[in-house]
């Protein structure tokens, strides 16, 4: 190679390479609870990072976020809330310091049951702690988590136009899918329409109602039955077959 070619190779060498693409930041959004979550990174994909508050193992009544979800929630566009127990603690506190958070509750406009709703209570008859609060377990009817996904589809495309199409493509695909288990499961439940089940925690209202069945809960209100309801739970279950 001659002198001359060697410092042109080197004064390109000096030169300042062009600068990537800058990518744009992901949508940041926050859910309450884990079955959110799922709804939320079907219609999503890449294109948001999601922060689920209340983590495997967790109580939801008695979540408390740390500081470094707290910390997180500073870079969210958007809560998804769902009527839980700890949001009545918490929401308040967190979008008082973070007013540009948009606050988006999932159950809005569904038709919600009320706790106590065709509840048969094992052993807690004075129990009136959760009596007449909105159930928030409503993704237990496919049929309205098939609602969520529409709201949650909307609520991106509104934050993040240039995902509209990719969300509301999701978000069909996702409903068609709820759909389909409605009808799968109310086929595989219609010989024991009108029967009990017993359950460990009454969440499992909005399932029993949509295919006809009566959840018999052991624990109401987060309290574990003593003796006398343990005996209340057997005699109740025996009776219901």
């Amino acid at each position: 190679m001659n002198p001359r070619t060697l410092l042109l190779a080197g004064a390109l060498a000096l030169l300042p390479l062009p600068a990537a693409a800058a990518q744009p930041a992901p949508l940041q959004v926050v859910v309450s609870i884990l079955p959110q979550q799922y709804l939320v990174e079907r219609i999503a994909g890449e294109r948001v990072e999601v922060l689920t508050l209340v983590q495997p193992g967790d109580n939801e009544a008695t979540y408390s976020p740390g500081p470094a979800t707290l910390a997180a929630l500073d870079g969210a566009q958007a809560w998804f809330t769902m009527g839980v127990h700890f949001e009545d603690v918490w929401l308040d506190r967190i979008t008082r310091d973070r007013p540009a958070l948009e606050v988006v509750p999932l159950a809005e406009g569904l038709p919600l049951r009320a706790t106590d709703a065709n509840l048969v209570t094992l052993g807690h008859a004075q129990d009136h702690s959760h009596a007449g609060r909105p159930d928030p377990h409503a993704w237990t009817d496919p049929r309205l988590a098939a609602r969520m996904a529409q709201q949650i589809a909307a609520t991106l495309a509104r934050l993040d136009p240039a995902g509209a199409e990719s969300y509301q493509a999701r978000a069909l695909e996702l409903q068609q899918e709820l759909l389909a288990l409605h009808e799968e499961i109310a086929k595989r439940l219609a010989p024991v329409r009108g029967r009990a089940f017993i359950v460990f925690h009454p969440s499992w209202g909005y399932f029993a109602d949509a295919y006809g069945l009566v959840q018999l809960p052991i624990e109401v209100g987060g309290r574990e039955p003593g003796p006398r309801g343990l005996a209340e739970v057997i005699r109740r279950g025996r009776e219901a077959g």
